[in-house]
């Protein structure tokens, strides 16, 4: 017995077999294929071959990412100051974000934190070293000329205790430099002066095309009935 789709006859107008399956075939075609505006390469190609070699082995390193942070952070280090991008992005943090899906304040951690590390361990009479990148995060912003005095004073306040982040954050909050200059506080209400805005919005509204615009002219009056409220008030 032949299997029949239930709700359809045999051989009639929904069945998918014969002459109209075949029509199908012949008239579907794949849409074509469109290359992302973010991966597609806008700078002509300068890499030699050996620089390519060294990109593919050092990206390797960072998508794999069965070793530790450290070798991610040294990795991306090196691509940026060999400029290793260049064929494909204007700046390491475009191919961090588009690439490997880094944003630029977790990939200038991996970076700062892998140096960090790398001061770190070359002192030979230093016991207990950085473990973590939590712990290398919170040092990146103190000056390199003390981060091995923080580190140690970060070990002696966690005396038995493992040195964690919180604590090496302690410590180096001591150590980081201060923002110079007066503390600029805000200005009352009072003292703002609106004039300027609303010569500026006069002017936009004297360019603006009225028919195609109409939102934008609506939205713009009612700023300039509340800065103007707020003026005369």
């Amino acid at each position: 017995m032949k299997n029949i789709t239930p709700g359809l006859k045999a051989g009639g107008t929904g069945s998918a077999s014969g002459p109209a399956r075949q029509n199908m075939q012949d008239k579907w075609s794949p849409p074509a294929l469109i290359e992302s505006p973010l991966t597609a390469p806008a700078i002509k190609p300068s890499l030699t071959s050996i620089e390519q070699k060294e990109l593919t082995k050092l990206e390797a390193v960072i998508k794999a990412g069965w070793e530790t942070f450290l070798e991610v952070g040294h990795a991306l280090a090196e691509i940026r100051d060999k400029k290793l991008y260049r064929d494909k992005y204007k700046s390491i943090e475009d191919y961090c974000l588009i690439e490997i899906g880094y944003s630029r304040s977790y990939s200038y951690n991996l970076i700062g934190s892998a140096e960090v590390s790398e001061q770190l361990s070359s002192i030979e009479d230093m016991k207990i070293k950085p473990t973590n990148e939590a712990q290398c995060r919170e040092l990146i912003s103190v000056p390199e000329s003390k981060r091995v005095d923080v580190w140690k004073k970060a070990i002696k306040l966690a005396g038995d205790k493992p040195v964690t982040a919180k604590i090496v954050h302690e410590v180096a909050a001591k150590f980081k430099p201060q923002k110079a200059g007066p503390r600029k506080t805000a200005k009352k209400p009072g003292s703002l002066n609106m004039q300027p805005a609303l010569k500026l919005l006069g002017e936009i509204e004297d360019l603006a095309d009225k028919e195609k615009m109409k939102k934008m002219m609506e939205k713009l009056a009612e700023l300039r009935q509340w800065l103007e409220e707020w003026v005369g008030g």
